[in-house]
């Protein structure tokens, strides 16, 4: 599009996306998708389910916490269950 109004981030790797998540996390027009590992004492601390953003962005920030140790099977349930349907609903530009 020759304006691009909705943008999808997907974070995946072994940290959480904390920057990225704050820095989206009112914005409705930016949908954020993070998939990493998540357990106490494990840097950064953050990506909870429950983190889902606020105000205008309520909803528009997504974690998927995994356990040490997670592997590929786990990388695809999370697309497969989250990612793409999250990306359905919300119709990024890019």
């Amino acid at each position: 599009p020759s304006e691009v109004k909705r943008v999808l981030i997907f974070d995946w790797d072994v940290h959480h996306g904390q920057g990225t998540q704050e820095i989206f996390w009112s914005d409705p027009t930016t949908l954020v998708v993070s998939v990493h590992r998540h357990e106490p004492g494990f840097y950064p601390g953050s990506g909870d389910a429950s983190e889902v953003g606020e105000g205008l962005g309520l909803g528009y920030t997504v974690n998927v916490p995994l356990c040490a140790g997670y592997g590929d099977a786990d990388l695809w349930m999370a697309c497969a269950e989250v990612l793409l349907p999250a990306a359905r609903r919300f119709r990024p530009d890019c």
